[in-house]
């Protein structure tokens, strides 16, 4: 069990070595894009790679892979591979969506509450 854990934190510290980690209050950054994690009140970003994590609102055009968490509303365009976690979800097409309300235009419904996806956005960029 040690050698284990030995090996999933030396994994883990070889990934966040190379990880960025940026803190947010209002949307504004100089970078669009993140690889790794985005954390803040309200964030917002063009490409995500990783985690993006707010209190009130997240919102992105492109999210890769990863999740995107808030307590209180996320919008996407298009999540690849990843969850959308919160209160109030909107995407044009995500994979999964977790929440009280979750609109997915794309999805097996377009509104559904608890949950939404799209099978068709588990797998690599077209």
């Amino acid at each position: 069990m040690k050698k284990m854990m030995m090996a999933f934190c030396a994994a883990l510290i070889g990934l966040s070595a190379s990880a960025e980690c940026w803190w947010t209050w209002f949307e504004e950054r100089p970078d669009k894009n993140v690889h790794g994690c985005e954390l803040g009140l309200f964030t917002k970003s063009q490409e995500v790679s990783g985690a993006q994590v707010s209190i009130c609102s997240n919102k992105a055009d492109d999210f890769v892979s990863g999740a995107q968490v808030s307590f209180g509303y996320s919008r996407v365009k298009t999540l690849r591979n990843g969850v959308q976690t919160a209160l109030f979800n909107r995407a044009h097409s995500s994979a999964l969506q977790i929440g009280l309300i979750c609109v997915n235009e794309t999805g097996f419904l377009p509104v559904f509450v608890f949950f939404n996806f799209d099978k068709a956005q588990f797998g690599g960029k077209k």
